[in-house]
Formats: structure tokens, C-alpha cells, sequence
């Protein structure tokens, strides 16, 4: 099945556990890719976007109230709200 954007938020909780609750975002994107690049290498425009489509689903994470404000981590740094 073709993967979209919004496919990326349980990939980034996913990674956010694996990583004990907060990770750079870099360490966040490798995981993704360790774990889903089939995924993503089967779902067209998303194998070219997904690196800047993971800041989207970021966001609608934090509009959920389930990742920290950017202005609450240190820079570059993803965290779950606990």
C-alpha cells in the first residue's frame, strides 16, 4: 500500500520511543528509513518528499499536544510530551 505524508506521524512516534522519548531529528529520519525505506521507496512522490514531509507531520504532532513546542527542546531535537 502507498504511503502518504500523514503516514509519517506514527513513524515518528514509533521512532520517538524506540529512542527513549526525544532524538535530533536526524537520528529520527534514520530510524525511518532503517525501518520503513521499502515503505517509502513503493509510495511515488513521498520517496522524494519524505525528508521535508517528516517537518509536516512534526507539526500536526504538536498541534495534537503529543510532541514538545520547538521552543521547549534544544535545536534540532524532537521530544514527546510525557
Amino acid at each position: 500500500m502507498m504511503k502518504i505524508r500523514k503516514d509519517l506521524c506514527p513513524w515518528i512516534l514509533e521512532a520517538l520511543m524506540a529512542l527513549h522519548g526525544s532524538a535530533k531529528i536526524a537520528k529520527i529520519k534514520e530510524y525511518i528509513w532503517n525501518r520503513h525505506g521499502p515503505e517509502l521507496q513503493a509510495s511515488g512522490n513521498l520517496y522524494f518528499t519524505w525528508h521535508d514531509d517528516v517537518y509536516w507531520a512534526a507539526t500536526q504532532l504538536r498541534a495534537q499536544g503529543v510532541l514538545k513546542k520547538a521552543s521547549a527542546t534544544s535545536k534540532n531535537v524532537w521530544a514527546l510530551v510525557r
